[in-house]
Order: structure tokens, then sequence, then C-alpha cells
């Protein structure tokens, strides 16, 4: 990619700066994607050198993308960032989560050392209480099958691969668990391969080239001798990574023609007529997450799914096409803006009014990726907002639940 090139095709234009979530808080060109990219040829060039200042305006970029939906010319902005990530010093190194830390973080909360260590306000003088209040309730995390089969009584229609990660299968187990059960109760045998890791999306976005390549290496060879339909995440961020595999990897493409978001398989099957739902009377807000959106492009996925549940209406935030600063680790990298970002999201959720159909305040919040709900979900906590957020499929399943169907279609056997 010759990034003098990309220069020329957006020195002109600047269509998407008003799409750009720094550039509208800073109003600063160099926090716009013109201005960035200005910057990067400079550095391969060796006109400028990587200064903290440089360094700060290439990093505070959530990489939501949003510049690469709206630009007239196609200027692959995420590519470009990637490869100038790896041209910054001293990048950090990405979050890991071992299965000892999990285990101490799981203790932490259910001894009751949480409660006492927020009360005392030792957090804040030590800088540790924005990170940990992105801390969710940390579930049980059982040991996956390799194989889950359709429910015996349902009309099988092949299989399907399941992508866990690794920060979701601990923190977004729930939603994992509802596709794998959904998946089985329509008919289709669900594969979840035990050699399989994480998607190697932060990696590559602290410029670590090789490592990611290594770790889309390890989730191909894992999927690759699989005879199965689809691969489909809960987690859109790494969703998207995953389907951009081809990207890194010479042989990815047969691997990325199968990687599907959940929301969008489910939206796209014919429900059968024993797998009923029950009516949910109230409101809930949909946030659509950039990955989704910009990268994706699949952005009315959960909200076609979740028109399945009947008496249900979904609002869309008005900010909806506004990164909320989750994004992956910049939640915690640059929390200053993702907390700017985040109040303009919570914002237009408060402004959102019960409505004429169901005359309830909303208290769920509907979103497809984890980062997104972890940074959304602590900053409700902050605003002592009683509003959920939750996954659209962890919401259907929610209500066949109410419908008593029997314990194998939803539970497993």
């Amino acid at each position: 990619m010759n990034l003098f090139d990309e220069l020329d095709r957006c020195v002109m234009c600047g269509m998407c700066s008003q799409h750009c979530p720094t550039y509208q808080l800073t109003a600063d060109e160099n926090e716009s994607p013109r201005g960035r990219i200005a910057l990067i040829a400079a550095l391969s060039t060796g006109q400028i050198t990587t200064d903290a200042t440089v360094q700060t305006h290439l990093e505070h970029c959530t990489g939501c993308r949003a510049c690469e939906a709206y630009c007239p010319s196609g200027v692959h902005f995420g590519a470009i960032m990637d490869e100038a990530r790896a041209l910054l010093p001293s990048q950090p190194a990405p979050s890991t989560l071992s299965s000892q830390t999990t285990r101490w973080l799981r203790i932490y909360q259910r001894s009751g050392l949480q409660k006492i260590t927020r009360a005392s306000g030792l957090l804040k003088p030590l800088g540790l209480e924005q990170k940990e209040n992105l801390l969710p309730h940390i579930p049980d995390t059982p040991n996956w099958q390799g194989y889950y089969p359709a429910v015996p009584d349902s009309k099988h229609c092949g299989d399907i691969a399941l992508f866990t990660g690794c920060i979701a299968n601990i923190f977004d187990r729930e939603a994992l668990d509802a596709s794998r059960r959904l998946l089985n109760a329509l008919g289709y045998g669900v594969h979840v391969p035990t050699t399989q890791g994480c998607c190697g999306a932060m990696a590559r976005h602290s410029g670590r080239a090789d490592e990611a390549a290594a770790l889309a290496q390890q989730n191909l060879d894992a999927f690759s001798k699989l005879d199965i339909q689809a691969i489909v995440h809960t987690a859109s961020g790494c969703t998207a990574h995953l389907s951009e595999y081809s990207q890194q990897l010479r042989d990815g493409q047969s691997f990325v023609s199968k990687v599907k978001d959940i929301s969008q398989f489910l939206s796209g099957l014919k429900w059968p007529a024993d797998l009923p739902i029950a009516p949910l009377h109230k409101t809930v807000a949909l946030h659509t997450p950039c990955s989704l959106q910009n990268v994706l492009r699949q952005a009315d996925a959960p909200r076609h799914l979740l028109q399945r549940i009947p008496e249900l209406e979904i609002v869309p935030l008005a900010q909806n096409t506004r990164c909320c600063g989750g994004a992956g680790q910049y939640m915690l990298e640059q929390a200053d803006f993702a907390r700017q970002l985040r109040e303009q999201t919570l914002d237009a959720l408060d402004n959102i009014s019960p409505t004429e159909k169901t005359r309830q305040k909303i208290d769920t919040l509907v979103t497809s990726n984890l980062g997104c709900a972890l940074h959304l979900a602590a900053g409700l906590r902050e605003r002592e907002e009683a509003i959920t957020v939750t996954h659209p499929v962890v919401l259907l399943v929610r209500q066949l639940k109410l419908n008593k169907l029997s314990h194998s279609k939803l539970t497993g056997y």
C-alpha cells in the first residue's frame, strides 16, 4: 500500500472528518483520518520523528473505521493504521487473562473483597478506579465439549463452528452459551475446537504483526478440517478481525468466507414452528458497534433478530454511528477520550423517552460487542443507572425459556 497514493486520494476531500469521533471531540486536523495519514506519510519518509505529540495523535485513533464507511475514494484507513502502529515505539503488550488470573479475580468478587475495596476509596489514588470499574461479574467457565449435536427432535440442518476467543470466553460466556444452545435447538450441530485461541486483534492493533499472524494461523489450523457452514462469534470486534484474516495469511480466504456475526447468521434462518418465542412487552435501546457497522456491514442484523420477539419495541440510539470509546484496549489506554465518547453515547440513551407503545422507562441496552458492553456498563454503574447491558442472543433465548421448552432444547443433553 502506497501511503502517498492514499494521501493524494483524501487530501482534497476531508469528508471523513465529520464522521471521525476524535476529530469531533477536538476539531484538530491531526486528530482526523486525513491528518493522521499525513503524519504517517511524513514518518515513513523521515520528514518528522515520532515524538510524544505525533504518537499521541496516532494512538488517539479508536479504530472505528467510520472514515472507511463514508470515504468516496475507498481509502483503507484501518490497514494504514495497523502498519503505522508498527512504527511507533513502546507499544504496550496486549492484555490477556490467564486461567490463574481469572481464578483470583473470581475470588476477589465472591469473597466480598471487591465491595470492601471499592468502598475504601483506595482505587482512585492508586490510579486503578477506572480499570477496576470495567470488571464485570465473572461467571464459572466450564470446559467446552468439542462437539454439541443438534437436539434429537429437531431437523438436522448441518454443522456450525463457534469461535470462543479469549476475553469473550470469560466475560461473554452467557452469550456464547446462549448461541450454542439456540443453534442446537434450531437443528445445527456446533463444533467448538479446543485448539482455537485469541483472534489476534489486540496484537495487530498494537503493531505486533508477527504475533497477530501466528494467532491467526493457529485459528486457521483449528477450524480448517471441519465440515461446517459457518464460523460464528458473539463479539463483533473479534468477528471483524476474523473476517480479515486473508490480509494476514495467504490461505485465509476459505476461513474468511465462513465467518459471520452470530446475529447475521441467526437472522437469516427460517424459524421452526415448534420453537415459539414468548412476547416481551417492553422497549429496549439498541447500540450498534462500529465493528458491526463499518467492517462487517451488518448493522441491521441484531434488529432483525430481535424483531422475532413479539411486542418488543427496539429503539436505536441517536449516536449509533459514533464510536462509544470501547474499542478493545482503547478504554484502558486512552481513558480520557474513551470516557468523553462514552458520555455522548449514554446521553443519547438518557434522552430516549418512554414510548406510547410501552410507556415504560428503558432498562435494557442491547449491544453486539463485548468491549462496548463492558465500557457502557461501567459508565452506567458510574451514573448509578439501573440499566442492564446484554447481548441480543441472550435476550432472545430468555424469551424461549419463558415458553417452558424442553430442558434439552435449551441446555443440552
